[in-house]
């Protein structure tokens, strides 16, 4: 896998950066147009994760996925995810993420590892985006946040038994359990937790939060969030461009997001996972862009 970290010059007509294409399944995300403002380009960051030797504990190390089996002198297992990262914002408002994980891994485990992966190189985004975004949502709505947890746990609860029950079946719910252990690993890493591919995110988690904003527009409606000034069911409405591409083959998605400044720690992102349990394919490349 080459570097997407690049070099950018700003220049003082802004450049757009369009969207590339989707391959494979989808995972769908929000972006917005953003300033963009001069800036010195930052070093690319590599990091890789590998299995700890007789547990199912996972160590993340700085660095390219090494050839070598052994560090310091410690055996080490086979790389089962490596990502590199680069952080542009200043530059071209982007950030770049590039995620890819081992066939010689199970599904479980490379979802699991590319999450922790990504919260390891964009913690500092992470923690900036809650602070903007989140920090203070239920300073004064006490009531509606408790009606609000309580809502996403059940959710979260109902999601964790039809993951167990229809998984090994039904391809629509193997994905779902695979992305609900790419957001374990995600929220285990950015809590700064034990990395343990064997459990699961059993409550409602800082990350699960991030990736329900779009939810929190209709959740503030239904659980009669009074409006302040940290209510996301003011901003506009969004735009989406939708195309079936062969015989419902594949998905291209554009978003286009109307939406907060404050939420624009914005990151390009792309996913490889060889999964081996598709619907039709042996694989899965997800490329995407998304406000952090």
């Amino acid at each position: 896998m080459n570097c997407s970290c690049r070099t950018s010059i700003a220049t003082h007509e802004p450049k757009m950066r369009h969207p590339p294409a989707f391959t494979g399944s989808l995972l769908l995300h929000c972006f917005v147009t953003g300033i963009f403002v001069a800036g010195e380009a930052t070093e690319c960051r590599w990091a890789y994760a590998v299995p700890e030797l007789g547990t199912s504990r996972l160590l993340i190390y700085d660095g390219k996925p090494p050839a070598a089996t052994h560090i310091d002198g410690a055996p080490l297992l086979a790389p089962v995810a490596w990502a590199n990262f680069r952080d542009d914002i200043q530059i071209s408002g982007w950030a770049y993420l590039e995620v890819e994980s081992s066939p010689n891994a199970t599904d479980e485990v490379q979802a699991y590892a590319a999450g922790a992966l990504e919260a390891y190189l964009t913690r500092y985004l992470m923690e900036a985006q809650w602070e903007n975004m989140f920090a203070h949502y239920c300073d004064s709505q006490k009531e509606f946040c408790l009606k609000l947890y309580d809502f996403l746990q059940k959710n979260l609860d109902y999601s964790r038994l039809n993951e167990k029950r229809l998984r090994a079946t039904d391809p629509y719910w193997n994905m779902v359990h695979l992305q609900m252990r790419q957001l374990h690993g995600l929220s285990d890493a950015f809590e700064n937790a034990t990395l343990d591919t064997s459990q699961e995110l059993t409550n409602v988690s800082r990350a699960l939060l991030f990736s329900l904003v779009g939810d929190f527009i209709d959740l503030e409606a239904a659980l009669r969030r009074p409006e302040d000034l940290y209510s996301l069911s003011l901003v506009p409405a969004c735009s989406a461009l939708i195309k079936v591409v062969g015989n419902n083959e594949d998905l291209y998605v554009g978003h286009d997001a109307w939406f907060l400044y404050k939420s624009m720690l914005r990151i390009q992102k792309k996913y490889t996972f060889p999964w081996h349990y598709l619907s039709g394919n042996t694989g899965l490349e997800v490329s995407f862009l998304v406000t952090q």
